[in-house]
Protein backbone atom coordinates (compact mmCIF):
# COMPACT_ATOMS: atom_id res chain seq x y z
CA UNK A 1 0.00 0.00 0.00
CA UNK A 2 1.55 3.31 -1.04
CA UNK A 3 0.85 6.95 -1.84
CA UNK A 4 2.61 8.77 -4.67
CA UNK A 5 2.74 12.57 -4.64
CA UNK A 6 3.47 14.46 -7.83
CA UNK A 7 4.72 18.04 -7.81
CA UNK A 8 5.03 19.68 -11.19
CA UNK A 9 6.27 22.73 -12.97
CA UNK A 10 3.91 24.36 -15.45
CA UNK A 11 3.29 22.55 -18.78
CA UNK A 12 4.77 19.20 -17.78
CA UNK A 13 1.65 17.12 -18.66
CA UNK A 14 1.32 16.26 -14.99
CA UNK A 15 -2.36 15.31 -15.13
CA UNK A 16 -1.69 12.79 -17.90
CA UNK A 17 1.25 11.35 -16.00
CA UNK A 18 -0.74 11.11 -12.75
CA UNK A 19 -3.78 9.49 -14.36
CA UNK A 20 -1.51 7.13 -16.33
CA UNK A 21 0.25 5.95 -13.19
CA UNK A 22 -3.10 5.54 -11.40
CA UNK A 23 -4.48 3.44 -14.25
CA UNK A 24 -1.39 1.23 -14.41
CA UNK A 25 -1.26 0.63 -10.65
CA UNK A 26 -5.00 0.57 -10.02
CA UNK A 27 -4.63 3.50 -7.62
CA UNK A 28 -7.05 6.37 -7.05
CA UNK A 29 -6.03 9.64 -8.70
CA UNK A 30 -6.61 12.67 -6.48
CA UNK A 31 -6.46 15.91 -8.41
CA UNK A 32 -9.04 18.61 -8.95
CA UNK A 33 -11.81 16.65 -7.17
CA UNK A 34 -10.06 17.55 -3.91
CA UNK A 35 -11.44 21.06 -4.32
CA UNK A 36 -15.00 19.75 -4.36
CA UNK A 37 -14.29 17.60 -1.31
CA UNK A 38 -12.91 20.60 0.57
CA UNK A 39 -16.06 22.54 -0.29
CA UNK A 40 -18.28 19.72 0.97
CA UNK A 41 -16.27 19.38 4.17
CA UNK A 42 -16.95 23.06 4.83
CA UNK A 43 -20.71 22.43 4.61
CA UNK A 44 -21.33 23.74 1.12
CA UNK A 45 -24.19 22.17 -0.80
CA UNK A 46 -23.57 19.79 -3.71
CA UNK A 47 -24.38 22.58 -6.16
CA UNK A 48 -22.07 24.99 -4.34
CA UNK A 49 -19.29 22.40 -4.33
CA UNK A 50 -19.71 21.86 -8.08
CA UNK A 51 -19.61 25.62 -8.67
CA UNK A 52 -16.51 25.89 -6.50
CA UNK A 53 -14.82 23.18 -8.56
CA UNK A 54 -15.83 24.62 -11.93
CA UNK A 55 -14.69 28.11 -10.97
CA UNK A 56 -11.31 26.83 -9.83
CA UNK A 57 -10.63 24.25 -12.53
CA UNK A 58 -8.95 26.67 -14.91
CA UNK A 59 -6.43 27.57 -12.22
CA UNK A 60 -5.82 24.01 -11.03
CA UNK A 61 -2.48 23.69 -9.27
CA UNK A 62 -2.19 27.48 -9.18
CA UNK A 63 -1.77 29.37 -5.93
CA UNK A 64 -5.44 28.60 -5.17
CA UNK A 65 -5.61 30.54 -1.92
CA UNK A 66 -5.26 33.80 -3.81
CA UNK A 67 -8.74 33.20 -5.18
CA UNK A 68 -10.44 31.27 -2.40
CA UNK A 69 -12.29 34.08 -0.62
CA UNK A 70 -13.70 35.69 -3.75
CA UNK A 71 -14.73 32.30 -5.17
CA UNK A 72 -16.59 31.22 -2.06
CA UNK A 73 -18.26 34.60 -1.60
CA UNK A 74 -19.73 34.22 -5.09
CA UNK A 75 -21.15 30.73 -4.53
CA UNK A 76 -22.37 30.66 -0.93
CA UNK A 77 -24.85 32.78 1.00
CA UNK A 78 -23.96 35.09 3.85
CA UNK A 79 -24.59 32.33 6.36
CA UNK A 80 -21.41 30.55 5.33
CA UNK A 81 -19.24 33.63 5.18
CA UNK A 82 -15.80 33.62 3.60
CA UNK A 83 -13.42 30.70 3.58
CA UNK A 84 -10.13 32.22 4.69
CA UNK A 85 -6.71 31.02 3.59
CA UNK A 86 -5.87 29.30 6.88
CA UNK A 87 -9.12 27.29 6.91
CA UNK A 88 -8.46 26.22 3.34
CA UNK A 89 -4.92 25.13 4.19
CA UNK A 90 -5.96 23.21 7.31
CA UNK A 91 -8.71 21.38 5.44
CA UNK A 92 -6.32 20.50 2.63
CA UNK A 93 -3.80 19.05 5.11
CA UNK A 94 -6.51 17.04 6.85
CA UNK A 95 -7.79 15.56 3.60
CA UNK A 96 -4.32 14.74 2.26
CA UNK A 97 -3.52 12.93 5.51
CA UNK A 98 -6.82 11.04 5.26
CA UNK A 99 -5.95 9.97 1.71
CA UNK A 100 -2.56 8.80 2.98
CA UNK A 101 -4.19 6.65 5.66
CA UNK A 102 -6.42 5.05 3.01
CA UNK A 103 -3.40 4.36 0.79
CA UNK A 104 -3.04 3.41 -2.88
CA UNK A 105 -3.47 6.92 -4.24
CA UNK A 106 -1.77 9.40 -6.56
CA UNK A 107 -1.95 12.98 -5.24
CA UNK A 108 -1.21 15.70 -7.75
CA UNK A 109 -0.26 19.01 -6.17
CA UNK A 110 -1.67 20.48 -2.92
CA UNK A 111 1.75 20.52 -1.25
CA UNK A 112 1.35 16.80 -0.55
CA UNK A 113 5.11 16.27 -0.84
CA UNK A 114 5.45 18.52 2.22
CA UNK A 115 2.42 17.27 4.13
CA UNK A 116 3.53 13.66 3.75
CA UNK A 117 7.26 14.30 4.01
CA UNK A 118 9.08 11.44 5.76
CA UNK A 119 5.91 9.32 5.93
CA UNK A 120 6.58 5.64 5.21
CA UNK A 121 5.31 4.02 2.01
CA UNK A 122 5.33 7.28 0.05
CA UNK A 123 7.04 8.18 -3.20
CA UNK A 124 7.51 11.87 -4.00
CA UNK A 125 7.87 12.74 -7.69
CA UNK A 126 8.91 16.04 -9.29
CA UNK A 127 8.17 16.83 -12.95
CA UNK A 128 10.40 19.50 -14.52
CA UNK A 129 10.94 21.02 -17.93
CA UNK A 130 13.30 23.65 -19.31
CA UNK A 131 11.72 27.11 -19.26
CA UNK A 132 12.62 27.77 -22.89
CA UNK A 133 10.71 24.63 -23.95
CA UNK A 134 7.63 25.64 -21.97
CA UNK A 135 7.66 29.08 -23.52
CA UNK A 136 8.16 27.64 -27.01
CA UNK A 137 5.16 25.34 -26.61
CA UNK A 138 2.89 28.22 -25.62
CA UNK A 139 4.03 30.20 -28.66
CA UNK A 140 3.72 27.33 -31.14
CA UNK A 141 0.69 25.44 -29.84
CA UNK A 142 -1.39 28.14 -28.19
CA UNK A 143 -0.44 31.20 -30.26
CA UNK A 144 1.02 33.24 -27.43
CA UNK A 145 3.45 36.02 -28.21
CA UNK A 146 6.94 35.38 -26.87
CA UNK A 147 6.48 38.03 -24.19
CA UNK A 148 3.05 36.73 -23.15
CA UNK A 149 4.35 33.15 -23.01
CA UNK A 150 7.27 34.14 -20.78
CA UNK A 151 4.90 36.06 -18.50
CA UNK A 152 2.47 33.12 -18.24
CA UNK A 153 5.19 30.63 -17.30
CA UNK A 154 6.69 33.04 -14.77
CA UNK A 155 3.32 33.78 -13.13
CA UNK A 156 2.18 30.15 -12.94
CA UNK A 157 5.36 29.03 -11.26
CA UNK A 158 5.61 32.05 -8.96
CA UNK A 159 2.19 31.09 -7.57
CA UNK A 160 3.24 27.49 -7.03
CA UNK A 161 6.45 28.51 -5.28
CA UNK A 162 4.58 30.99 -3.10
CA UNK A 163 2.07 28.37 -1.91
CA UNK A 164 4.82 25.99 -0.77
CA UNK A 165 6.82 28.79 0.86
CA UNK A 166 3.83 30.37 2.62
CA UNK A 167 2.36 27.26 4.19
CA UNK A 168 5.28 24.85 4.49
CA UNK A 169 8.29 27.18 4.60
CA UNK A 170 9.92 24.99 1.96
CA UNK A 171 11.66 25.75 -1.32
CA UNK A 172 9.50 24.30 -4.10
CA UNK A 173 12.67 23.34 -6.01
CA UNK A 174 14.48 21.68 -3.09
CA UNK A 175 15.51 18.26 -4.41
CA UNK A 176 15.40 16.87 -0.86
CA UNK A 177 11.59 16.96 -1.03
CA UNK A 178 11.58 14.39 -3.82
CA UNK A 179 12.60 10.80 -4.35
CA UNK A 180 12.62 11.09 -8.13
CA UNK A 181 12.90 14.05 -10.52
CA UNK A 182 11.84 13.55 -14.15
CA UNK A 183 12.73 15.92 -16.99
CA UNK A 184 9.54 16.07 -19.08
CA UNK A 185 11.40 17.90 -21.82
CA UNK A 186 13.24 14.66 -22.52
CA UNK A 187 10.64 12.14 -21.38
CA UNK A 188 7.25 11.21 -22.86
CA UNK A 189 4.16 10.72 -20.71
CA UNK A 190 4.29 6.94 -21.25
CA UNK A 191 7.97 6.82 -20.35
CA UNK A 192 7.35 8.87 -17.19
CA UNK A 193 4.57 6.49 -16.17
CA UNK A 194 6.88 3.50 -16.59
CA UNK A 195 9.73 5.19 -14.70
CA UNK A 196 7.48 6.00 -11.73
CA UNK A 197 5.97 2.51 -11.59
CA UNK A 198 9.40 0.86 -11.77
CA UNK A 199 10.76 3.18 -9.08
CA UNK A 200 7.82 2.33 -6.82
CA UNK A 201 8.40 -1.39 -7.38
CA UNK A 202 12.04 -0.96 -6.40
CA UNK A 203 11.08 1.02 -3.27
CA UNK A 204 8.59 -1.65 -2.23
CA UNK A 205 11.24 -4.35 -2.56
CA UNK A 206 13.54 -2.32 -0.29
CA UNK A 207 10.75 -1.77 2.24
Amino acid sequence: MAVITISNEFATQAQKVASGVADKLGYEYIGDQLLAEIAKELNLSRHEAETFLQTSKSSLLRFVDRYTCSIVQRVVDGEHGCLDDRAYYEKTRELVERIYEAGNAIILGWGAQCILKDKPHTLHIRLKKDTALKTKELVEKHEYSQKAAEKRVKQEEADLRAYIKEYFNQDWNDARLYDLVIDMGKTSVDQAVEIICEHLKHRELLD
